[in-house]
């Protein structure tokens, strides 16, 4: 299982991850932001779900003191809207946060759990998002949608409904860059992420391929051997994400 590390002064809201990753993740609560940092040290972290007005006011020293001492952490803001705090939700993404979840309006369990796992793949997704090279904006969005959404049931005529393009024209433009054709490029997507879990060494190859639902542990373990020769635990010792990601970029001629 995962670890996510929280600051949340509302209880319910602790409570409410607590829920949504039952039985995926281990939450461990912080109280301060000094606990955030001991936890990102004594445990393998990989999402931290942060009230980055804790303090009272937005904290962005202490996000980027945390991004740049663990860079692969997935920074999510669970935060209380005012109006008041409109601007500093604003430069939120820019500070690094992956996602944002605002209390008592999508919050729901089940948001929940959707808003961590699309914020996890979007931290991973900047692994590739500046080494595809010169390709049509519709080809870099493909890629990056089929990353930051590999937790959906994507289908390459919904990934073509996303980007706002027929699914030949989608065809035609990944062809014309040199990129796999659009069910395999989903699966690709669904590999960088599964190879992101895995980086977790207490995390299995079943419950990656639950997560992202493949229909079987066998099957995702079909999948890694016909795109990249290897087993789930050769993937962990080969890097994890990295791995899976220069293998696509050698797959694809970019390397």
């Amino acid at each position: 299982m995962g670890v996510i590390a929280t600051l949340l002064p509302v209880e319910r809201c602790l409570l409410r991850v607590v829920q949504a990753v039952s039985g995926q993740h281990t939450v461990v609560p912080c109280k301060s932001w000094d606990d955030v940092f001991k936890a990102c040290e004594d445990e393998a972290v990989h999402i931290a779900a942060l009230d980055l007005f804790a303090d009272g006011r937005a904290n962005f020293d202490r996000v980027r003191q945390l991004k740049l001492r663990f860079a692969r952490i997935t920074l999510v803001a669970y935060v209380t809207f005012t109006p008041s705090r409109a601007r500093d939700l604003f430069d939120a993404g820019r500070a690094g946060f992956d996602g944002l979840i605002i209390m008592d309006q999508d919050d729901s369990p089940l948001q929940l759990k959707s808003v961590l796992g699309q914020a996890e793949a979007r931290g991973v997704a900047n692994l590739l998002r500046n080494r595809l090279g010169p390709v049509t904006p519709a080809t870099r969005d493909a890629v990056l949608v089929s990353i930051t959404r590999a937790h959906l049931r994507l289908t390459s005529h919904r990934l073509a409904e996303i980007l706002t393009i027929s699914r030949r024209a989608l065809l035609t433009r990944l062809e014309q860059d040199g990129f796999p054709p659009p069910q395999k490029l989903i699966t690709w997507g669904r590999l960088v992420v599964a190879a992101q879990m895995l980086e977790d060494a207490n995390r299995s190859a079943d419950s990656a391929a639950r997560a992202l639902d493949f229909p079987s542990g066998s099957a995702f373990r079909n999948t890694c051997q016909r795109y990249l020769q290897a087993t789930p635990q050769e993937i962990r010792a080969k890097g994890g994400a990295a791995f899976v990601v220069n293998e696509f970029l050698r797959v694809i001629g970019r390397t």
